[in-house]
């Protein structure tokens, strides 16, 4: 697996839309702190991992996301 996905912030950001699939790029920026455009390039990059799944608002994580999220909680 690409060690990208192992970064701290690949685990906020898996964890912070399993909580809250669908919900808008800009508000989950500012949960994570981050300005929406860092944070829909970092979110591209999970995608091309395979990790998210892009919805029509928001995000959702794809079985892969879920599962590098709960081997990442598991650590």
């Amino acid at each position: 697996r690409d060690r990208r996905a192992k970064t701290p912030w690949t685990r906020r950001a898996l964890a912070a839309i399993a909580r809250q699939p669908g919900t808008r790029a800009a508000d989950l920026a500012t949960q994570l702190q981050l300005d929406t455009a860092t944070f829909k390039r970092r979110i591209r990059q999970l995608k091309a991992l395979g990790l998210t799944i892009s919805l029509d608002t928001g995000y959702q994580l794809s079985p892969r996301g879920e599962a590098v999220l709960a081997e990442l909680s598991a650590e």
